[in-house]
């Protein structure tokens, strides 16, 4: 499944907008914005609403397939298991998770 990835629609609204030469402040005024949502979204720092983003894809003529990406795996143990080649592989690491899940096991009981 494909997302907005916030990394790249910061690089391209700033690339963009420097192509255009316009600063965040007449951009700002063209999308009917704040400069600071234009300044955060170039950061990296915010997901702008959907008519701000028509606005922005608008103003900018960005595709809007330029901005998704898929959607990573969040649970990185189940990628790295999907990733082992061999017996001994998968073996290593599941007893690697088991150690770490033992380990904050037993951090989370220290802590109460």
């Amino acid at each position: 499944m494909k997302q907005i990835s916030l990394e790249k629609l910061g690089k391209i609204v700033e690339q963009k907008r420097r192509q255009l030469e316009l600063t965040q402040e007449e951009l700002a005024k063209l999308t009917n914005m704040n400069r600071n949502i234009i300044s955060r979204i170039e950061c990296k720092n915010h997901l702008p609403s959907l008519s701000q983003l028509n606005a922005l894809l608008k103003e900018l003529n960005i595709n809007f397939e330029e901005i998704l990406e898929e959607e990573s795996n969040s649970d990185i143990f189940i990628a790295m298991l999907g990733e082992t080649q061999s017996e001994k592989e998968k073996k290593g690491f599941n007893q690697m998770i088991s150690m770490v899940l033992r380990l904050r096991k037993h951090h989370r009981l220290r802590r109460t």
